[in-house]
């Protein structure tokens, strides 16, 4: 199934929410990267989503004329490159200077 990732810029709507898609494409005569941006409609059905958040969008049968995809929580960014302390995941971890005992 497609799925996408995107920012929610519209969540008035009862059980809706638009979701701008912003993705990199070359330019046809300049062949540099240039964002292009589209806008879906997403169904929300918990109304959960707020101004900003960043959703991931999965395709689905169609809900209404434009809604073809349901908006799910996107995982974190930061979230699996960040290790907090005690979850080294069998790694050897060698002290700093300032952490030595004396």
């Amino acid at each position: 199934m497609k799925s996408l990732q995107g920012k929610v810029v519209c969540a008035t709507n009862d059980k809706t929410v638009a979701v701008e898609v912003v993705r990199l494409a070359p330019h046809p005569k300049y062949k540099r990267r240039v964002r292009k941006k589209k806008k879906y409609q997403a169904h929300d059905p918990d109304n959960q989503f707020k101004v900003g958040d960043l959703v991931l969008l999965q395709k689905s049968r169609p809900i209404s004329k434009t809604k073809t995809f349901v908006a799910l929580a996107a995982p974190d960014r930061g979230s699996k490159n960040v290790l907090e302390k005690g979850d080294l995941n069998g790694e050897i971890s060698i002290p700093f200077e300032s952490q030595k005992e004396p």
